[in-house]
């Protein structure tokens, strides 16, 4: 999973044209794109993900930026990564399937009849555990792609250059 980074980006047009121009191109349902830049946003902020078509990845990097006036452009500032519960969700995860691997182990241990049930309700929560770091890691695999898409799109689109 990689770190959020900041964004500071500077575009010539105004907070208003802005968020005209990405209700556009949001609102435009481009049928014959494999992926897309998707997302919401108002003049005074906005959001946007990187979206493949029938690839549903929740983990995926987001812009969460503000907008606010600067000069006669829009300064827009931001992270750029996974939402906060993108990041929380694999501890949760994890976390919530141990408590099933301590009980299956402490009973497998301190119980001789009753191993195979210890085994078994340690055991699926394990094999789940580490399905889940694989998907983890496999829904990660093109978070750096993803970042360079939003950034192109708000290039092209807005105009946006990193702030001076």
């Amino acid at each position: 999973m990689a770190k959020s980074e900041d964004i500071d980006l500077y575009s010539p047009l105004p907070p208003d044209a802005i968020a005209r121009k990405l209700k556009a191109v949001m609102d435009d349902p481009m049928t014959t794109a494999t992926a897309r830049v998707y997302g919401s946003g108002s003049q005074y902020d906005m959001t946007l993900r990187y979206a493949r078509r029938n690839v549903q990845n929740p983990m995926a990097p987001t812009l969460e930026a503000a907008m606010e006036p600067q000069g006669e452009g829009t300064r827009i500032t931001g992270t750029l990564g996974l939402t906060r519960s993108g990041r929380l969700f694999p501890f949760v995860w994890h976390g919530f399937l141990s408590l099933f691997v301590i009980v299956g182990v402490t009973v497998a241990s301190s119980v001789p009849e009753a191993l195979l049930f210890g085994v078994i309700f340690a055991g699926i929560p394990l094999l789940m555990m580490v399905i889940g770091a694989l998907a983890f890691r496999a829904g990660g695999a093109k978070d750096d792609e993803d970042r360079r898409e939003i950034i192109r799109f708000l290039s092209r689109e807005l105009d946006a250059r990193p702030a001076a």
